[in-house]
């Protein structure tokens, strides 16, 4: 895990001897801190796979604040900047297909889960054309989606029912819907602030944001559904006139780079970095992990149950067999 620790100032290092030695420098616009597993481990990786591949002649140089979560897609699409990892649900209406990924029920981690996504897209989704004028180089999830709270449930979901939560977007605002939550929508980088304020009493968020956006700090339960509650669809995107731009070598770079394979050992980054969240969190904070019993999620199938069909009849009206592509994600989790 020392890439998840890598700090601020070797990272800036690493990437501005790259920039310097490189014709060409693509601007990652990123949006969590330097400590989050995208920003030091994963576009790290990535600049050493295109400066390997061409000779040292592309390469990465992150960029933060750019723009906030929501706007990535724009800011990529645009040309602000040439590559982004977005959120699919923070875009409201416009990814829809991604929300296969998100359903609750489907078990598995990052890794699993990434790969079945990605070749599910390549199979059926990508069809939609949901992404216009990017390059989506690979779909990815966080690992499982957890219940994390500032205060014991004195019955599990049960209890959720009015309780402050912010739940992201996509899949995960439904679940909160179908428990009763009172959601509270906000980006990641705002949750700490969220529930330090007492805006919130809690968060809907996978293992690794017990360090990255150092909910530990603040969340002293963490409840688990093995069967699976969310999870969250990213997408690394590449502005279309960049990929476009490059020599036909770094576009070849860039092309065997990207697809299920990018999804895997991103997916496997991402359960890394929730193993260290959960360690750090327990070990130095005190977390308390509680796996809900056979009757907790029992009842959150039952009051969860529509949420399926509600996202299928979504992707229909994409011109998607909803129903295909989720039974062929499922059936390639091993």
């Amino acid at each position: 895990m020392k890439k998840i620790t890598t700090t601020i100032a070797a990272t800036a290092l690493a990437f501005a001897a790259s920039a310097a030695s490189s014709e060409t420098v693509l601007t990652v616009s990123t949006w969590a801190g330097p400590n989050h597993n995208m920003n030091a481990t994963t576009f790290p990786r990535i600049n050493e796979i295109l400066k390997e591949c061409s000779g040292g002649d592309l390469s990465l140089k992150l960029e933060y604040g750019l723009a906030p979560p929501p706007a990535q897609y724009d800011t990529i699409r645009d040309g602000v900047a040439d590559l982004s990892w977005i959120v699919h649900g923070y875009t409201p209406g416009k990814f829809v297909t991604t929300k296969l990924a998100e359903l609750p029920g489907i078990g598995g981690n990052a890794e699993q889960i990434s790969v079945a996504y990605q070749m599910t897209h390549e199979k059926f989704l990508a069809d939609a054309k949901e992404a216009k004028g990017v390059e989506v180089l690979t779909n990815f999830v966080h690992g499982p989606g957890l219940l994390n709270t500032v205060n014991e449930l004195e019955d599990g979901y049960r209890s959720v029912d009015g309780m402050k939560l912010r739940v992201g977007g996509g899949v995960a605002n439904m679940v909160g819907t179908a428990l009763g939550v009172a959601g509270v929508n906000v980006p990641a980088p705002a949750v700490y602030e969220t529930i330090a304020s007492g805006v919130a009493e809690g968060v809907f968020f996978p293992a690794e944001t017990m360090f990255a956006f150092k909910t530990a700090e603040l969340t002293k339960y963490s409840y688990v559904n093995p069967d699976g509650m969310y999870t969250t669809s990213f997408g690394l995107i590449m502005n279309s006139d960049t990929y476009d731009g490059l020599s036909d070598a770094n576009r070849k770079c860039v092309d065997d780079m990207r697809g299920v394979e990018m999804a895997r050992w991103i997916g496997r980054v991402w359960d890394e970095a929730d193993d260290f969240g959960r360690d750090k969190a327990v070990s130095e904070f005190g977390l308390t992990v509680i796996e809900m019993d056979a009757d907790q999620r029992a009842y959150f199938a039952e009051k969860t149950a529509g949420i399926e069909a509600a996202v299928l009849e979504e992707v229909a009206g994409r011109g998607v067999d909803g129903a295909a592509a989720l039974a062929y994600l499922k059936s390639q989790i091993k």
